[in-house]
Formats: C-alpha cells, sequence, structure tokens
C-alpha cells in the first residue's frame, strides 16, 4: 500500500475509533488468522487518553477482551463504524 494510502487511512480510522466503536477486520501477522474485533480510543469507553502520530499501525482498544491491540495498517481488510 502506498505511503499516503496508509497515512490516509490511519487518520480516517483513528477519526471514527475517538468518536466510536468501529470493527476492524484484519489478518493476524503472528498467526496470518482473519479477525473481525470491536475497537475504539474514545476515552469514556477507554478511560485512556492516546495521541498518536502518523503510522503504519494503529494502537486501539479491543472491546471484546478489554486489552490494547497494536494493528498493523497493511494488514487492515476492513473497518466499519456503527451507523
Amino acid at each position: 500500500m502506498p505511503v499516503e494510502q496508509v497515512l490516509n487511512m490511519f487518520q480516517e480510522l483513528k477519526e471514527l475509533l475517538q468518536n466510536d466503536v468501529v470493527d476492524i477486520t484484519f489478518t493476524s501477522l503472528s498467526s496470518g488468522r482473519e479477525y473481525t474485533v470491536p475497537c475504539t480510543l474514545k476515552e469514556s469507553l477507554t478511560n485512556s487518553r492516546v495521541n498518536q502520530q502518523n503510522s503504519h499501525s494503529i494502537l486501539c482498544y479491543r472491546m471484546d477482551t478489554h486489552t490494547w491491540e497494536d494493528i498493523s495498517i497493511n494488514s487492515i481488510l476492513n473497518y466499519e463504524g456503527s451507523p
């Protein structure tokens, strides 16, 4: 994926995550398996404030396991916020 596309995806996803819960579908770099997980960066749901700079990965809070996940932008297949 070209660098500009990665950065645009990072910014869009970061904004969505800061405002809502987003279902992110990605391929695990360690197992190669595909996962869809509900994630957020919304402060009221994480009790944390995360200030990330543009990157090739995004740190987000998994609502299903209540853990933090670092997801490579290149491994993301799809993401969808709540309607």
